[in-house]
């Protein structure tokens, strides 16, 4: 099959067969679970085109790369949400309908229900969208004019789009407040080298790890109660250490500043943001996992530790984190207490319970979201799209 995946990439992680400079190549916007499953349908011999944005392209350039396999149509994305927000992303979207006009791809997969789903289905071309959010909640959580904006975006490709899957049962509740539509839930997944990190037993041992993985120090975000909770732990167990990573945990960063001005921040480390691949060989040596965001679409991060084994902590009423533990391997806790944070981590500490929620994380994240499992559900969806 010839098949466009349009939405945000990240070059540097898609397996691309050259060896040649690549220094002038724009970087792209990011989407993991985008770059992942672009990886895993060329691993599987399909023909894939992708078509995407980077703010490093100006108005009026592209960027195009083609190999046997692979093309890259990749435009102009505006950093300013005044003018975005004005013409609702027209150049943007403009963009990957005329690349997708250009590929001629059997069909479309577009990710995110915004500038990316709205070019390819302006295409003309079936398209199959992936919702990987709620706008309503994006919304009620950060309430200014630009989500607002990307609401109305949603409702008017949401409405337009025949085929619509989302990343969690979560994301698809609060898509029924734009749609009646059918909603079919396919979750992002890992790839094989994040399970193969894997350690066959683990064991909780008298030195404890803990590690947070959040971008952006902010109030959605909770990190503060995660801290205070673990302060309250370390008295019970004072050989224990926090790990902290992202965006705003580096030192000197907001996090370092905040827990500074009111802690002993002796055993807590602020790695910040580090590349991936280093830091899923950090969280490789971490005992758990502990999530307090107050919610999430879906929680990448989450099934990352959940394949390795590695037990989770995240909030009873989170969304996507609450149901990516909902067959286990983890707590749910309230998140918005430290006290009940502080008990989850207590709770963990049996050796019993945890090698227990240590098995149960490992194959829950092999039977709902490994590669095979995950890949398979979307080539069953893509059958619905060729006439």
């Amino acid at each position: 099959m010839h098949i466009g995946i349009a939405g945000p990439v990240h070059i540097p992680s898609l397996k691309i067969q050259y060896d040649g400079d690549r220094s002038n190549w724009p970087i792209g916007m990011g989407g993991v679970p985008v770059n992942h499953l672009i990886n895993a349908l060329l691993e599987l011999g399909h023909q894939i085109s992708v078509f995407s944005s980077s703010p490093e392209i100006a108005v009026g350039d592209s960027f195009d790369w083609h190999e046997e396999n692979l093309s890259i149509y990749m435009g102009p994305h505006r950093a300013r949400p005044r003018y975005v927000c004005k013409d609702f992303f027209a150049v943007e979207s403009d963009y990957i309908k005329n690349a997708i006009l250009k590929a001629r791809p059997d069909f479309v997969h577009a990710h995110w229900q915004y500038e990316w789903a709205l070019g390819a289905l302006k295409s003309g071309v079936s398209t199959l969208v992936t919702c990987h959010d709620s706008p309503v909640q994006v919304l009620k959580a950060q309430p200014d004019l630009y989500r607002l904006y990307r609401l109305i975006m949603s409702f008017l490709v949401i409405r337009k789009a025949c085929h619509l899957t989302t990343v969690s049962d979560y994301c698809s509740k609060g898509l029924k407040f734009i749609t009646s539509k059918k909603i079919i839930v396919i979750p992002n997944f890992e790839p094989d080298e994040i399970f193969n990190y894997h350690k066959a037993s683990r064991v909780i041992g008298s030195e404890i790890s803990i590690a947070m993985i959040n971008n952006g120090f902010t109030s959605l975000k909770n990190v503060t109660v995660g801290i205070l909770a673990f302060e309250q732990f370390r008295i019970l167990y004072p050989n224990t250490v926090l790990h902290l990573f992202g965006q705003s945990f580096g030192k000197g960063e907001e996090a370092d500043t905040w827990c500074k001005a009111r802690l002993n921040t002796e055993n807590i480390i602020f790695h910040g943001a580090i590349p991936f691949n280093q830091l899923m060989s950090k969280l490789t040596e971490i005992d758990v996992f502990l999530h307090t965001s107050r919610e999430e679409s879906f929680g990448m991060a989450l099934v990352e530790a959940m394949a390795m084994g590695i037990p989770v902590i995240a909030g009873m009423n989170s969304g996507g984190p609450e149901w990516i533990l909902k067959d286990g391997g983890g707590l749910l806790v309230d998140i918005n207490s430290v006290d009940d944070v502080k008990e989850g981590l207590v709770k963990l500490m049996s050796p019993q319970v945890y090698s227990n929620h240590s098995k149960v994380a490992r194959t829950v994240a092999v039977n709902r979201f490994s590669k095979k499992m995950v890949v398979n559900q979307y080539l069953d969806a893509y059958k619905l799209l060729i006439k």
